[in-house]
């Protein structure tokens, strides 16, 4: 598992972990950024991230795409 933040654009990913608790994982939660789900990486500006998750589209900053750790989706 990688965070997402190291990810490339265009990547397709399996959400596998979630770092932290509190705050940071229940926002992420009401995004649908939960584990299991599969994203795509759109667009990388330094650490920030913009995945899509179906027809949506979140931007993460770099503290929240940190946490999230993710596998290649095959």
């Amino acid at each position: 598992m990688v965070p997402l933040s190291l990810m490339k654009t265009g990547d397709k990913v399996v959400v596998r972990a979630i770092q932290g608790t509190g705050h940071l994982a229940k926002t992420l939660g009401q995004l649908g950024i939960i584990i299991g789900i599969e994203l795509t990486i759109i667009q990388k500006a330094k650490e920030s991230v913009i995945v899509r998750i179906g027809e949506s589209r979140y931007a993460l900053g770099a503290g929240a795409a940190s946490m999230v750790l993710v596998e290649p989706q095959i």
